[in-house]
């Protein structure tokens, strides 16, 4: 049952929150268009090329089913209560898939993702897991995230139970575990589960993998939507140039108006998580210093629909032409029948959306994906990460990995 008003629709109007209920996957995850003008033909032919050059040689990320966690181990996962202990890509892609989870009427369990280390915010995530008895779920790829290490210790201080962690797979020849393994095992006496991701898989490219799964599982919903959601997406892209077709204009804009800012201007709120995941993914694999010496990347800023055409919209129309613009939302209709005693508010988010669209003197893109879904997410995830994995290419640069980032984790063990 949907958590969202049903309400009897005007002929062919669509109802998004019922339409996620059983997502169309025969389509794109979402349909795109561009101002002031379609890009280059040349360019979307190039970026065609390189989609099918990139499902041909399947990079780890792109072998979805070696991420698969069995049934087996999935059904060892506690169901309940859960603190998901994690950053960056341990993190952001769970939360997103949670909050369409929730949008979508699938009612999603208790679960709360705890990726900061300020007191206030762990403070008030500890209180909440105390209170419900919530288990510990701990995602770190190589076992020694500090900020991780110290959020476990501050829960195993509370009483908190570590119930699963997922990393890379652990060495059995070397002289000692990773410090979160390590904890996790003498904290729980070997009661907990130890799950694992492919070790060529970076963070920030895991979602589809035990990273996407087991959140999902934890918080009794299908562990799947986002994985078999992406596998579909994948073979539907190889079916031929038509089923590329918005994915490749995508990237063709991309590379007509190469930008040190990027700006995704959500205006649904739900996507202020996949925003914030796009952000990660594409900051750490595009930013880069190549060989002679340049420096590539683009900084990826996310928006809140009309809350930010009173705070941004001035330096983007007046300032400098430095950036370009995508619009995300939902294909809704436009006249927002679909939302009750709601529909002045929902036509009005679109009536919004298109004036600022058109104002813009920077290059524009509008994507509306298709439904709120999470099968819709994992296919707008899996486009994401084929459009970062392009674009490296097209820059020569290696997009995984993170040499910059090191620096900045050796200078905070050095201050500990």
């Amino acid at each position: 049952m949907v958590s969202k008003p049903e309400t009897t629709t005007l002929s062919g109007s669509r109802t998004p929150w019922l339409d996620a209920a059983a997502p169309d996957e025969s389509r794109p995850p979402h349909r795109v268009t561009f101002g002031p003008e379609d890009p280059t033909a040349a360019n979307v032919a190039a970026s065609d090329r390189a989609i099918v050059e990139l499902l041909e040689a399947r990079p780890s990320w792109l072998d979805i089913e070696a991420g698969i966690v069995s049934d087996k181990d999935l059904r060892r996962v506690p169901v309940g209560p859960t603190l998901l202990l994690g950053f960056g890509g341990s993190a952001l892609g769970a939360r997103a898939a949670l909050e369409f989870a929730e949008v979508a009427g699938l009612r999603p369990g208790p679960q709360r993702i705890l990726d900061s280390v300020d007191p206030w915010v762990v403070g008030d995530c500890l209180d909440w897991a105390t209170a419900c008895n919530a288990k510990l779920l701990i995602v770190s790829k190589s076992g020694n995230t500090i900020e991780v290490l110290r959020l476990l210790d501050a829960c195993l201080a509370r009483g908190l139970e570590p119930a699963t962690i997922i990393s890379d797979p652990v060495d059995a020849t070397a002289a000692s575990l990773p410090p979160i393994n390590a904890r996790v095992r003498e904290a729980s006496g070997g009661s907990h589960i130890e799950l694992t991701m492919p070790a060529a898989v970076g963070g920030r490219w895991s979602v589809l993998t035990a990273v996407g799964q087991v959140p999902l599982r934890a918080a009794n919903l299908d562990p799947m939507l986002l994985t078999r959601a992406a596998i579909h997406e994948r073979e539907r892209l190889a079916s031929g140039p038509d089923a590329r077709a918005a994915l490749a204009r995508s990237l063709g804009w991309r590379l007509d108006h190469p930008a040190p800012y990027s700006i995704l201007w959500c205006y649904s709120e739900v996507l202020m998580h996949w925003a914030a995941w796009t952000q990660q993914l594409e900051c750490e694999s595009l930013g880069r210093v190549r060989e002679d010496g340049s420096r590539v990347g683009e900084l990826v800023t996310a928006l809140r629909g009309p809350a930010d055409q009173h705070s941004v919209a001035q330096l983007l129309l007046d300032g400098p032409a430095r950036g370009r613009v995508t619009f995300a939302d939902f294909d809704d209709d436009p006249a927002g029948t679909y939302a009750g005693d709601l529909a002045e508010l929902a036509r009005l988010r679109v009536i919004e959306r298109d004036a600022t669209c058109e104002s813009m003197t920077l290059p524009t893109r509008t994507l509306l994906v298709r439904d709120r879904s999470p099968s819709s997410l994992g296919a707008l995830m899996l486009h994401g990460m084929i459009e970062t994995a392009v674009t490296a290419a097209s820059l020569s640069i290696d997009p995984y990995g993170q040499p910059a980032v090191e620096k900045i984790k050796r200078g905070i063990r050095v201050r500990l």
